[in-house]
């Protein structure tokens, strides 16, 4: 634990008052939960020799006044504003105390319902889960964590596609990860290709939405930025360990843990690289340590300061704990297996297999000692006496793997060389320890003189560093490129095999992104979906490489650089520009939008017929073309017009924006982008400004894709945009 990098990020987020080694931290979390020393003793080992590690908020607040050991909740959400604003002060008061949550925003009626009690109609759960984005914005998670959030809509909902649609628009919902809870049926149409069957029928606007437009909508927004995720509900309800409680509709922020309302994540993850020996896995030391792992996380239980009263009820009374892997990647590659072989899998399948088998006994055992969970009456145990719910589960190990050394969860590992930052802002490369000895082992088995060693070495790696791979580096071994596959260079199907393999032995679910390179189809992706369906799994998350391209992650603005003062600049006799014929909620519009060069310097905008309000619209167009004159970039003004909503165009399905005001960004950004089109209704929004890589807000470096989190981890620092 000597790492620069290690060391700030203990300093960061998990050393408190006192502390100043990651031994420190091993000690305060193994006496806060021993019940003896043996059991100090054993705790302690596992975490300082890096073999298990529990999620972040047990680093971070084990023996401390905070107390809150859990690293993520689901809250109920219901129709009444009671009910959702209860749920917005739960999700604060979790977010502080270093947890996430997951909300299932079906229960609110959907956009245009009548509201009785004050003659007005609704505005739907997307403009409800707009607060929730907000007040999740000011609040850091403990002084250490920001919050992150799951948001979950049925596809049954009457405002799927609006959901679906809701984070088209870079920066809306930033601090959302979002899923369409999809069923079988729904499934069964899709895979059948009755895309043209009317889904559902708008009860308010009566417009008829098809099972073709919800699906397209899904992998169309896969396609372009990853969102929306895919969650399977019969399938998570079919393995549903206590169905006499409910149905489950909700799960965590990255997808792992389906939780019923108010229950609660306590997670833990064993690293199978440490239980490597020889050319196997050491299968008994192995079960000792999940033995132990079971009764750590049983016991983060029962010393757990939970953040409202209704969690603790319902965490107690089915005691679920998430017991998973990591080092999954690393441990294949000191076998000299392929992450996607068939061997690999096959190992991979019996490793899990035992652990969660293991977990279950352990959980008989403690009931035993310690009696069954409350809610076992009805549960799937059957006679089996059960100390916990459900057992096991595969988290997002971001952070905690790069304190343990190993790679995440069961992910591939993304690069194997990579830039950092060191604590005095000076980039080096660093290298896969794995790879560099066996990259050096087989160049040195060429035959070579030192010098050419080295710079054949440093040839690799700087191709690696610059593309990520080595597949395409012919002179090197086809049994070494095979072995030391990225994320990236393994097929979409074998990752979503991999995920399969360890589906059929986990409880819970598992938090793992299916890498698909740049050029994937929507129809590919559409594949992976109904791939990930028929292979049991309980949700997917897809990410294509680059779609995030021009995503900005920007929590801290730098002060930007002093510009020489400019010169006004003076309209000139003639300008060109489009005129467009558009129909909004109330009436039709001519709007015309002037470019100055290549940017929009003025708009005109004219109702035809009846309807709207001439002078409205008049002083629309005056007050947008002063601000562009006046330096305001165009594109403030086309994602600001999308967050305007109007009753007459949400009730009018002929209209061309969800207001006047949006019909009239569409325009400009079409003008500014030099478009044609012959309607707007299948436009979307684009950024000119240039690429952006995608930067972590915290130190700069380039985010990492995967594990579930289409926001980013960070490998230089630990931030993570999804915990």
């Amino acid at each position: 634990m000597t790492d620069s990098v290690v060391d700030s990020i203990l300093a960061a987020r998990y050393l408190r008052k006192g502390e100043k080694t990651f031994e420190d931290i091993c000690h305060r979390v193994a006496v806060a939960l021993a019940r003896n020393e043996g059991e100090r003793q054993e705790y302690y080992e596992a975490m300082h020799s890096l073999r298990f590690l529990p999620n972040s908020p047990t680093l971070m607040n084990a023996g401390t006044e905070i107390g809150q050991l859990s690293a993520c909740f689901t809250l109920y959400v219901g129709d009444s504003i009671p009910e959702i604003f209860h749920a917005l002060e739960w999700g604060a008061l979790i977010h502080k105390s270093g947890g996430g949550t997951g909300y299932n925003f079906s229960k609110i009626r959907p956009e245009g319902a009548p509201v009785q009690s004050t003659d007005g109609v609704a505005s739907g759960p997307i403009s409800f889960m707009k607060v929730f984005n907000a007040a999740t914005d000011v609040i850091k998670q403990g002084g250490r964590r920001r919050g992150a959030n799951m948001g979950i809509l049925n596809v049954w909902h009457p405002d799927v596609l609006r959901f679906i649609h809701a984070k088209n628009v870079e920066g809306e919902l930033s601090n959302f990860n979002i899923s369409v809870m999809v069923n079988d049926r729904f499934m069964e149409f899709v895979e059948s290709g009755q895309m043209g069957k009317v889904w559902i029928t708008h009860p308010y606007t009566d417009e008829e939405i098809t099972v073709g437009a919800i699906w397209n909508g899904i992998i169309d927004g896969i396609w372009r930025n990853g969102e929306p995720g895919v969650l399977f509900y019969d399938e998570i309800n079919r393995k549903n360990p206590t169905p006499q409680l409910g149905d489950i509709d909700t799960t965590n922020p990255c997808g792992e843990q389906p939780l019923l309302p108010f229950e609660s994540c306590v997670l833990g993850s064993i690293n199978l690289s440490k239980f490597v020996s020889g050319s196997a896995i050491d299968e008994e030391s192995l079960k000792r340590t999940v033995r132990m792992a079971v009764r750590f996380l049983d016991a983060v239980i029962d010393n757990n300061v939970f953040p409202i009263p209704q969690i603790e009820e319902a965490t107690g009374k089915t005691r679920k704990v998430g017991l998973g892997l990591m080092g999954v990647h690393d441990a294949l590659l000191m076998l000299g297996l392929p992450y996607d072989a068939e061997e690999g899998r096959r190992l991979c399948e019996r490793v899990m297999a035992l652990v969660n088998d293991t977990a279950v006994e352990e959980s008989h055992v403690l009931a035993g000692e310690r009696g069954v969970f409350p809610a076992f009456e009805g549960s799937v145990w059957g006679e089996y006496g059960m100390r916990n719910a459900a057992l096991t589960t595969i988290a997002p190990t971001g952070t905690i793997s790069l304190l343990a050394g190993c790679s995440s969860g069961v992910e591939p590992v993304f690069s194997y060389a990579y830039t950092r930052k060191n604590t005095v802002g000076k980039t080096f490369v660093m290298l896969h320890p794995i790879f560099e000895a066996e990259l050096r082992r087989v160049v040195g088995a060429l035959g070579l003189g030192s010098d050419e060693v080295e710079e054949r070495v440093q040839a690799v790696i700087d191709h690696v560093h610059e593309t990520g791979t080595v597949r395409d580096i012919g002179w090197l071994p086809v049994s070494f490129r095979r072995l030391f596959q990225t994320a990236l260079d393994i097929d979409w199907r074998d990752h979503v095999r991999m995920q399969a393999v360890f589906q059929r032995h986990v409880h819970a679910s598992i938090s793992k992104t299916i890498n698909m390179p740049n050029a994937a189809t929507r129809e590919e992706i559409g594949e992976a979906v109904l791939m990930a369906w028929r292979s049991g799994l309980k949700g997917m998350t897809i990410y294509r490489t680059g779609s995030r391209e021009d995503v900005v992650l920007a929590l801290k603005e730098k002060k930007p650089a002093e510009k020489p003062e400019e010169k006004p600049t003076t309209r000139p006799k003639e300008l060109a520009g489009r005129t467009y014929l558009c129909q909004s909620g109330c009436c039709r519009l001519y709007i015309t939008v002037n470019l100055l060069g290549d940017r929009p310097w003025e708009v005109f905008i004219r109702t035809v017929g009846s309807g709207g309000c001439e002078a409205n619209s008049n002083a629309l167009g005056r007050a947008i073309s002063t601000g562009l004159q006046n330096g305001v970039p165009y594109q403030k003004f086309v994602k600001q017009f999308a967050k305007v909503n109007c009753i007459s165009a949400l009730k009018n399905p002929a209209s061309e924006g969800l207001s006047c005001a949006d019909v009239v960004g569409r325009c400009i950004d079409l003008a500014a982008s030099k478009q044609t089109i012959t309607t707007l209704d299948t436009w979307e929004i684009t950024d000119v400004t240039g690429k952006k890589k995608n930067l972590c807000p915290e130190c700069g470096a380039e985010l990492d894709f995967g594990e579930g989190c289409n926001q980013g981890i960070c490998k230089n620092c630990g931030w993570s945009g999804c915990s």
